[in-house]
């Protein structure tokens, strides 16, 4: 909704084209987006046809994803689409979080990984892409060290690894001001990856800020959630923080942080943009 919200305000507004599912709720909530709302179509992702036709009619220029992990099956069909219509200049593949590239080289088996096995398909179309790098949702980390289920910070491991947080406000205004103010054959844009980072904290540190209790999770214990799968990612995420992999700044192919990661905003290095975003936790 922020990426959205920002779209729509802002200084060279393009024509915004929502696509939901059929029966999705998602809907009704785009009703906060007035005064200007964008056009909303229900289509199911896996008819690649109809997406074709829908992106041919309405000359869609941009993809942009924002799938969940359970639906990441459903971009292939988008992608195809998108080159099949001939219309589709920039594909932006829900990424959305920590650094995917070289996760499948390295030989991972995770979230990671199957991302990045997207792109692949993505240069097999010759499709054009960008990939936006953001690090965790700000607004995620409570749910991260299970505060969302009885409002107390659970920490798997010592808790004082920094890792990346940007708000999806933050997320939202770069990604349009990106896509609306470059031309979309750009260098700066075509099979680019863009890292920005809000700001780096450990887990201790946002106990600290929002003032809540510390329970340490022990080896035999889970943290806390509403499901089995919300256990075990939460605990994968934790995982990923404790050993210092959960920056935007992080490569995969070195298992090191790229050099002046962290430095001055829009620093350029080896075909990737590094944004530095200041908002406080």
């Amino acid at each position: 909704m922020p990426l959205l919200r920002a779209l729509l305000s802002s200084s060279n507004p393009p024509n915004v084209i929502v696509l939901t599912r059929p029966g999705s709720k998602n809907k009704d909530l785009l009703s906060d987006l007035s005064p200007v709302s964008p056009i909303v179509i229900s289509v199911d992702y896996t008819d690649t046809s109809a997406l074709t036709t829908l992106f041919k009619k309405h000359s869609i220029e941009i993809v942009i994803s924002a799938l969940a992990s359970t639906g990441y099956k459903a971009q292939y069909n988008l992608a195809d689409a998108a080159k099949a219509s001939g219309s589709v200049k920039l594909f932006v593949p829900s990424e959305w979080g920590s650094p995917t590239e070289g996760a499948k080289d390295k030989g991972e088996d995770n979230i990671f990984a199957v991302t990045a096995s997207f792109t692949e398909h993505l240069k097999l179309l010759d499709l054009p892409y960008t990939r936006f790098f953001t690090g965790l949702f700000m607004a995620y980390v409570p749910w991260v060290v299970g505060a969302d289920v009885d409002g107390k910070v659970h920490i798997q491991g010592k808790g004082d690894t920094p890792f990346t947080v940007t708000s999806q406000e933050d997320i939202g205004g770069f990604v349009a001001h990106v896509l609306t103010s470059l031309p979309l054959t750009s260098p700066e844009l075509v099979n680019a990856s863009l890292r920005i980072q809000g700001q780096q904290i450990t887990l201790r540190q946002y106990a600290q800020v929002a003032n809540k209790p510390i329970v340490t999770v022990t080896e035999n214990e889970t943290i806390p959630g509403n499901t089995d799968e919300d256990k075990a990612l939460k605990a994968f995420l934790q995982k990923h923080i404790e050993e210092g992999t959960a920056t935007t700044g992080w490569d995969h192919r070195t298992e090191r942080e790229i050099e002046g990661a962290t430095g001055s905003a829009n620093k350029l290095w080896e075909g990737h943009v590094w944004q530095t975003i200041e908002r406080t936790l």
